[in-house]
This record gives structure tokens, C-alpha cells and sequence, in this order.
């Protein structure tokens, strides 16, 4: 295709672009009509970046001059997205339980499926009649925290992380969000043990990715995404095992006390056996719920009998 010229003409050209280039894209693998399709919405987003229009403003201007700063803006983007660049990375951010988040190398990119962990989390708080004390375990871009914070203000959140970036990231976007959240930066498992406050509610979206799995991702996430946030140790599994055996010692004894797990597919049924197998969880009744793609996505449980 000659230089787009139009608007209408930059939609057409980035899309054919994306697909002829889509080796190095997560999608590249799906059915025509879904690579299709994934790669036409990625040419909006990258348009409607570039150019600072709304959705509304393109697609009613498809006709409308594309002036030459806009499209030299386009080529680089595109050849960024390409290069294997996450288009989250190159926006600046990415979208959370309809809210923007900023997101840039340093912390996990929010994916969709993480809104079903807050769906489970929010619907638990509803029927118990409100939320205490939370905890956001590894908050990275700080979604989770600031959509419970949002979402329920009676709630009292902290986030903790290791990481100085995500933390910074977290900040930014509880800012931007007008969320009332504690940031921490510890070792988490060391910080619910020892300096915690009695929690409510422990929601995470850990580490899961098996060690040797990490190098088979996709380049725009095994090489763009904080390796902290994705490598779960030899079977992915690290961090449960580690939070099951530290048992609820953060929780208040009072209740009611509920844990929220996000799980790659096929490990909520191990998860399951780290939590029941562990006699400090005896009294805690624990469950899988599916994302909408039927996948058993989170595990969650919560204390059926105080001590």
C-alpha cells in the first residue's frame, strides 16, 4: 500500500501491516478471523494514539486528511509493535475493569482474565456485608488494589511489592485514580508474617508460569515483562506452596477472613491440595471459580469456623 493518505487509509495500512509482521505477536497463532480481527483493533488503538482522536472522532473522520506527522508517528509505532514491543508499552496503558491504568516496562501488563479474581473478591465482600482490612500481594501496575479501593471505599487497602518500579507505576496510577490505597514495598510473605496488619482479605495474582516454560512465551511478554512477575519456580507453583505453608497468620481471628488466588490453567486443582493439605487452613472451606472462558481461574476460600 502507497502512503496512507486518509484516516480510513492509516486503519487499512496499519492493520495489513501488523498481520503480514506477526511472528513475534501473542496472536499470531489464532484463527484467521480472530487474527483478523485482533490485528484491526490493534490499528485503532495505535491510530487513535498517534493522533489523540477518540474512537467517535475516527470513525467518523475516516475521510479526513492524515497530516504527515501523524502518519510518520503511525510507521514507528507500528514497526515498535512488530519489534515484538507489547502495545500496552507503546500506548502507556492498558485497560481494568473499565478503568486505564498506566503500564510501562517494570510491571505486568492487566489482563482481562484478573478481572474475574476482582469479580469473586467483590461479590464475597457484597455478601458479607462489606470489607475491612485488604491486601493486594504483589500489586504491580497496582489494578487490583485501586479497582477494590474504587469499587469499595469502605475497604482499608494496602498493596505490597518488591519492586521499586511497579511500586512507583502503583502510585502513579492511584493518583491518576483518586484511590485511597497503602503502598508497601517488602518481601510479601515476610511482611504478612512478621509486620501485617490483621487482614479481612487476601487477594493476589501471583508469579505461575513454570521456570522453564518462561523462554516459550511469546517475545512481547518473555521479553518485555518484568521476569519477577511471571517466573513461579520449577512447577509454577512457588508462591501457593510458600503461602500455604505460612498458614493465616495475617488474618484477623475474628473473621469473617476469605483468600483470593489467580491460577495458570491447570493448576487450581494443585493449589487446591496446598491449601487443604495444610493443617493451619483446617478451618477454611476453599473453591475454584472459571473465567469466562470456562478455564478454572481463581482459588479462593475462606474461614467457615473461626478459632
Amino acid at each position: 500500500m502507497t502512503d496512507p493518505r486518509t484516516y480510513g487509509d492509516a486503519l487499512r495500512w496499519a492493520s495489513s501491516f501488523l498481520l503480514a509482521h506477526a511472528e513475534t505477536l501473542s496472536w499470531h497463532r489464532l484463527p484467521e478471523d480472530e487474527r483478523r480481527a485482533a490485528a484491526r483493533a490493534e490499528a485503532e488503538t495505535l491510530v487513535r494514539w498517534v493522533s489523540g482522536r477518540t474512537r467517535l472522532g475516527l470513525l467518523t473522520g475516516l475521510a479526513d486528511p492524515l497530516p504527515k506527522d501523524v502518519r510518520e508517528a503511525l510507521r514507528e509505532a507500528a514497526g515498535r509493535r512488530i519489534a515484538g514491543e507489547p502495545l500496552q508499552y507503546i500506548t502507556g496503558e492498558a485497560p481494568f475493569y473499565g478503568r486505564l491504568f498506566a503500564v510501562r516496562p517494570g510491571c505486568l501488563i492487566p489482563r482481562p482474565e484478573t478481572e474475574r479474581l476482582v469479580e469473586v473478591c467483590l461479590s464475597w465482600g457484597q455478601s458479607q456485608g462489606g470489607f475491612g482490612t485488604v491486601c493486594d500481594v504483589g500489586t504491580g501496575s497496582g489494578a487490583i488494589a485501586i479497582t477494590l479501593a474504587l469499587e469499595r471505599p469502605d475497604a482499608d487497602v494496602w498493596a505490597v511489592d518488591v519492586s521499586d518500579d511497579a511500586l512507583a507505576i502503583a502510585r502513579e496510577n492511584a493518583r491518576r485514580h483518586g484511590a485511597r490505597v497503602r503502598f508497601v514495598r517488602a518481601d510479601a510473605l515476610t511482611w504478612l508474617r512478621d509486620e501485617a496488619p490483621r487482614l479481612q482479605v487476601i487477594i493476589a495474582n501471583p508469579p505461575y508460569i513454570p521456570s522453564e516454560d518462561i523462554d516459550r512465551l511469546a517475545p512481547e511478554v518473555r521479553t518485555w515483562e518484568p521476569r519477577l512477575a511471571l517466573d513461579g519456580g520449577p512447577d509454577g507453583l512457588g508462591f501457593y506452596g510458600a503461602l500455604a505453608a505460612l498458614g493465616p497468620v495475617a488474618f484477623r481471628t475474628d473473621g469473617p477472613n476469605a483468600i483470593f488466588l489467580e491460577v495458570g490453567q491447570g493448576q487450581a486443582e494443585a493449589v487446591m491440595g496446598l491449601f487443604t493439605g495444610e493443617t493451619g487452613w483446617r478451618d477454611w472451606s476453599f473453591r475454584v471459580e472459571e473465567d469466562l472462558r470456562g478455564v478454572p481461574r481463581v482459588v479462593w476460600g475462606e474461614r467457615v469456623k473461626p478459632e
